[in-house]
C-alpha cells in the first residue's frame, strides 16, 4: 500500500508558530487580537482570520523573509526524516496554511526539498493580498481545510498526518495515522482520536520506519 506523509510547516516543521507572530509585528495588533479571539469563539473562520490579519501587514516580503528566517529553526530529525522517506517510497507532502513565499525560502536555506502545497501571498504595500488556495467549505468541519486535500493526494493509499494546531484538526481527523502535538494533540484527544504524540521527528521516523529483522 502507498503511504502519503502530510505535515504542517508552522508549529510542526518548524518547532515555533510564525504565522501570527508576523501579523502581530508588521501588522495591526488589535485587529489581530480581534481576529484571534473570533476564531478562538467560532465566530471566524481559519480563512477570514489569516485574510484580515494580514491586510494590515504593509512591510516588504523581503523585511519579513528576513524577520521569520532569523526566529525560525527546523524541528530536530526533519532532514533525516525527509531523507527517510525518500528511501522508503513515501511520498511526503507540507500542507501549509501558511504561504509559500515564506516556506520556500526557509527550505532553500535547510537545504531540503519537499513538495510544498500552501496558499500564497501578494505582499502590497498597503495590505498583503492572500491568494487562499483550499477549496470549498469541508462538509465535515464547515471550513475551507485540508482534509479534501489530503484525502485526495492520499487516494486509496495509508495516510499520515503530522500537526499541531488549529488549521490541523479536521485533516488529523481524517488520518490513518496521527502525530500530534500542542493543540493539536489536544483536539484528538478530547474526540477520543487515537494519535502519536511526537517532541522532533526522530521519534516519527522510529515509529513509521519498517522494522528490521
Amino acid at each position: 500500500m502507498s503511504r502519503l506523509i502530510a505535515v504542517d510547516w508552522d508549529g510542526t516543521i518548524t518547532e515555533k508558530d510564525r504565522l501570527q507572530d508576523i501579523a502581530f509585528e508588521f501588522g495591526d495588533p488589535e485587529i489581530v487580537d480581534e481576529l484571534d479571539r473570533g476564531l478562538k469563539e467560532g465566530t471566524v473562520t481559519l480563512r477570514d482570520e489569516i485574510v484580515g490579519e494580514y491586510a494590515t501587514v504593509r512591510a516588504s516580503l523581503e523585511e519579513v523573509i528576513e524577520w521569520t528566517a532569523a526566529r525560525t529553526r527546523i524541528r530536530p530529525g526533519f532532514h533525516e526524516f525527509v531523507e527517510l522517506a525518500r528511501e522508503q517510497g513515501w511520498r511526503l507532502v507540507v500542507v501549509s496554511s501558511g504561504f509559500n513565499e515564506l516556506i520556500e525560502p526557509l527550505l532553500e536555506r535547510e537545504g531540503i526539498d519537499v513538495e510544498v502545497i500552501a496558499n500564497h501571498v501578494d505582499p502590497r504595500p498597503a495590505g498583503w493580498i492572500v491568494d487562499w488556495r483550499y477549496g470549498d467549505p469541508c462538509p465535515v468541519c464547515g471550513q475551507s481545510c485540508k482534509r479534501a486535500t489530503v484525502e485526495r493526494l492520499a487516494g486509496d493509499g495509508e495516510l499520515v498526518y503530522i500537526g499541531d494546531g488549529y488549521s490541523d484538526r479536521c485533516a488529523g481527523e481524517s488520518a490513518d495515522r496521527a502525530f500530534a502535538t500542542r493543540r493539536l494533540a489536544e483536539h484528538l484527544e478530547s474526540k477520543g482520536i487515537p494519535y502519536a504524540p511526537f517532541n522532533d521527528f526522530f521519534e516519527i521516523a522510529a515509529a513509521l520506519a519498517p522494522t528490521r529483522a
